[in-house]
């Protein structure tokens, strides 16, 4: 096992997703949060905050970003659970039992599940992407919620309704939810070919997301959430672009197969 080398001098600074509904005191001990690359231990191309197994960065490197990662949100490794994602629609299922599961390397019993239904607090999901979208959705009421990777694969196999359908079954209203759609690749940045918007047509939003050969994932799922019953006004969604912003985010896209993870953590506190 190597040695993680010393702190890096920038701190880890994690975005709120849920920043703009604060207001709404239902969501206190909610946390739903997304990384930057910034404040980690690994070394270009995974400069700095890596939190992806997968990418051939040092394992060792990886596991201090995860932890330095739940440090910043007052958490501790142990109360993540990592799932592993394979661009489909599975969901797992994670609670105080599952608590982690898939952190210290890739998850057995996780495997394959894009999305992951948050049963109970005190656990805390962490979703990874590079480019992807997360859709992140809390319910105050019965103190669960989700988090579902939500590329264009995912997308068309219907990864963020698999999710609500999981949430519903566990008794939330989603009237009474709230949701965020975390970073990833906009619109503006996301050329894809006829095959990616056959894929995708069937879904919420479709025709609205697409300008000429650009595709927008994230106005698909917002139309997902608004159709399944969130109200517009308790959705949150991020304007950043992780293919425009090299210096805050990871991008398969932009930088090929050999690039870092960043990560989204969700869940209540116990």
């Amino acid at each position: 096992m190597t040695e993680a080398p010393a702190p890096d001098a920038a701190p880890v600074s994690p975005i709120d997703l849920f920043a703009p509904l604060r207001g709404d005191r239902a969501l206190a001990g909610w946390i739903g949060a997304a990384s930057t690359r910034a404040g980690g231990a690994s070394a270009a191309p995974f400069d700095t905050l890596n939190l992806g197994f997968s990418t051939g960065d040092d394992p060792e490197r990886v596991r201090e970003n995860r932890r330095r990662l739940a440090a910043a949100l007052g958490l501790g490794l142990g109360d993540l659970a990592v799932a592993g994602q394979e661009h489909g629609a599975l969901c797992g299922t994670i609670g105080r039992g599952e608590r982690g599961e898939g952190v210290l390397a890739p998850s057995s019993r996780l495997r394959g599940r894009d999305a992951v239904h948050i049963s109970e607090a005190g656990v805390f999901a962490l979703s990874l992407s590079a480019d992807c979208p997360i859709v992140v959705i809390a319910d105050p009421t019965g103190r669960r919620g989700g988090v579902a990777h939500a590329g264009w694969r995912g997308t068309a196999a219907g990864v963020v309704e698999a999710l609500i359908a999981e949430l519903r079954g566990a008794g939330s209203d989603l009237g009474e939810c709230a949701a965020a759609i975390g970073p990833g690749i906009c619109g503006g940045c996301y050329e894809v070919g006829g095959e990616v918007f056959d894929a995708v047509a069937s879904r919420p939003g479709a025709v609205e997301a697409r300008r000429g050969r650009h595709l927008d994932l994230r106005r698909i799922h917002r139309a997902i959430l608004e159709v399944a019953g969130i109200p517009s006004e308790r959705i949150a969604v991020s304007p950043r672009c992780s293919r425009e912003e090299p210096e805050h985010f990871f991008s398969h896209r932009r930088d090929g197969a050999r690039t870092g993870r960043a990560g989204i953590v969700a869940g209540w506190l116990p």
